[in-house]
């Protein structure tokens, strides 16, 4: 079995490396920058970080699947989105991950799924 240490920094090398590759950035945040940029990314993103704060990954992560198939792939403000999300997941513990009924596999699984949708 992998070592958990060992699918975190996958995560991390992973993000950075499709960040700088595909948005040409060193910084994977999702910033409001311009409000008016696009406000579908803006509204995602602040409804993603909402439910991270309650607690409610599984329900952030489907609304994360959601928009990624309602054509908003096309755009890497969402691209950018997806990696804050994951990211974020990434500096949880076992432990919060499994309080949130998710787990470490699950990100993985989803962040190799976000990337193949984008």
């Amino acid at each position: 079995m992998l070592k958990v240490g060992f699918i975190e920094q996958q995560i991390q090398i992973m993000a950075e490396s499709l960040g700088k590759t595909m948005l040409g950035a060193d910084r994977l945040i999702h910033e409001v920058t311009d409000p008016y940029r696009n406000e579908a990314a803006n509204d995602l993103n602040k409804r993603l970080m909402d439910l991270l704060a309650d607690g409610k990954i599984n329900e952030a992560e489907n609304l994360l699947f959601e928009a990624a198939e309602n054509d908003a792939h096309v755009d890497s403000d969402y691209f950018r989105v997806a990696l804050d999300f994951y990211l974020k997941l990434d500096d949880y513990t076992d432990d919060y991950l499994a309080l949130c009924n998710f787990s470490r596999v699950e990100a993985m699984d989803g962040w190799a799924e976000v990337t193949r949708l984008f």
